[in-house]
């Protein structure tokens, strides 16, 4: 029995498409589930809502979170703690004691296995046989539109509530920092938690509070339609057995930069997939405080990649927490003042703390050194790969030289930028930033703030120059790898004897780049 034929039209392929951005974001969500799941998530909320926002985190989506008061006080307050609740508008007013917060955070483990997955169901069809630019249009609008409509939706639905310690409300106006916060302030806050229709615990600890989370549509919408055309793009300059018709400056200048592309992307994909696996599968099985630390491998592996590799070329990276002190003029300012003391004490001795990461020191070496050794040797590797798979008729310097070093500068700049951009790449979204403020009586009473951040300007200046040195490097060892082996002897008769062509040297009258390993992306 015959098959019937399959519909091969722009329609079917932007089908393809938008199915393929589907099957990214499905596998965004099975990945955050999984590392929730290892890192127990659903003792404090739902797995599923929250695996949502991490999949629109991932993407670069902002999430913001507020607290939800309950109207009813409990404990010994009884009237008088409803009555001033109500008066100040407990049960939901804007002026009742509340907690906000803010991420702003891109879990990379998620987006690394939805960006494969994206690029393994796209490129399906274009692996089996050439497609023409039409095809090739047509699907990626079909991913496109697909995505973006997704994860407006899944933007939409990703918010729920999750319980956290209301301890977090006086650790956020400054408390648990001394003794003096632990003395008067403490019972200060708690009276007037009680006053204002808080709940609390019959010992005095403060019972669990719920705070409601949702996420921003618009920079989700915007992060959705930036990462199917970054994926599709890479996919379509590295992927070895994809044939896209390109076209006009970019297949011309494709075969001199896709090497050294492909070779720092690929690198760094093993680097992050293997240990993300490993972990992964041990934690599961092991449980515990090992499925908890694989549940943020999982989630931040490729981040902390960045920052490694980042910092081993130069690039600072700081780490910073700023509390935020109650604003002037706030009568709840004065009144807590007197009621207890020791908590404002507490609170004016909280300052800005700043850890430059270059400092930092992990079994008596500085970190900055061993993300030196680790970034050395991964650019070397990756250099040697590049200077293998480029021909020596794309190899040429963008400026013209033609001296005995001329290939191996040609691959050193090339390398020097592809370096530069995938590192600088790789930085702006590795930072992460955080807001947790108490408000009451319309203003803030305090909080903290806390970022990771590093300087993309630095990363592409240091990359540049660091990666056109390993370029350089690793075109030197390729050479050395060619000729090394051979003895004296062999290279005078590979000399002498026309008929004894070296398999290391190229015919008369031959392309140079047949002779050369085969670059897989041409």
């Amino acid at each position: 029995m015959s098959s019937l034929p399959r519909p091969d039209g722009p329609g079917a392929h932007a089908l393809e498409g938008a199915a393929a951005a589907l099957c990214g974001l499905v596998a965004m969500a099975a990945v955050a589930w999984l590392a929730l799941w290892l890192l127990h998530a659903g003792s404090i909320g739902s797995p599923g809502t929250m695996a949502m926002a991490l999949a629109a985190m991932a993407v670069g989506g902002s999430v913001s979170a507020g607290s939800v008061n309950s109207g009813a006080g409990t404990g010994g307050s009884g009237s008088m703690g409803s009555m001033l609740s109500g008066l100040f508008g407990g049960g939901g007013g804007g002026m009742s004691p509340s907690m906000s917060g803010a991420a702003d955070l891109m879990p990379l483990g998620v987006t690394l296995v939805g960006s494969v997955v994206l690029w393994l169901a796209f490129s399906r069809r274009l692996r089996q046989r050439p497609v023409t630019t039409r095809e090739l249009g047509a699907r990626a609008a079909g991913a496109g539109a697909a995505a973006l409509l997704a994860f407006m939706l899944v933007a939409t639905l990703a918010h729920g509530t999750f319980s956290m310690p209301a301890s977090a409300m006086s650790r956020g106006l400054g408390g648990g920092q001394g003794a003096g916060a632990s003395g008067a302030g403490s019972g200060a806050l708690g009276a007037l938690g009680g006053m204002l229709g808080g709940s609390g615990s019959s010992g005095g600890t403060p019972a669990d509070t719920t705070m409601s989370y949702d996420v921003h549509v618009g920079s989700t919408a915007f992060g959705a339609l930036v990462w199917v055309a970054v994926v599709l793009a890479l996919g379509c300059l590295v992927g070895r057995r994809v044939r896209v018709p390109l076209g006009g400056a970019v297949d011309r200048v494709r075969p001199g930069w896709a090497p050294s592309l492909a070779a720092v992307v690929r690198t760094l994909l093993v680097l992050v997939a293997v240990p993300m696996a490993l972990l992964t599968f041990v934690g599961a099985v092991v449980g515990g405080r090992v499925g908890t630390a694989a549940g943020g491998v999982l989630l931040l592996a490729p981040n902390a990649l960045a920052v490694l590799l980042t910092l081993g070329v130069g690039s600072p990276w700081t780490a910073a927490t700023h509390p935020v002190q109650s604003q002037g003029g706030n009568p709840l300012a004065s009144l807590m003042g007197a009621l207890g003391g020791g908590q404002q004490a507490a609170t004016a001795q909280q300052t800005d703390r700043t850890e430059h990461l270059r400092s930092l020191s992990a079994g008596g070496w500085p970190l900055w050194l061993g993300a030196l050794a680790v970034t050395v040797v991964v650019l070397l590797v990756c250099a040697r790969a590049a200077a293998r798979n480029t021909a020596p008729a794309d190899a040429r310097p963008l400026h013209r030289y033609d001296g005995p070093v001329a290939r191996h500068l040609g691959v050193a700049e090339r390398f020097g930028v592809v370096t530069a951009v995938v590192l600088g790449s790789a930085a702006w979204p590795a930072g992460a930033s955080g807001h947790f403020g108490v408000s009451m009586f319309g203003s803030e009473m305090g909080g903290t703030r806390a970022e990771l951040s590093g300087s993309v300007l630095w990363t592409v200046v240091f990359g540049l120059l660091v990666g056109g040195v390993a370029g350089f490097l690793g075109s030197l060892l390729r050479t050395v790898d060619l000729y090394g082996g051979m003895t004296s002897s062999r290279r005078i008769l590979a000399r002498k004897s026309p008929s004894a062509a070296s398999s290391h040297a190229p015919a008369p009258g031959t392309d140079p780049g047949t002779l050369e390993a085969p670059l897989g992306n041409r």
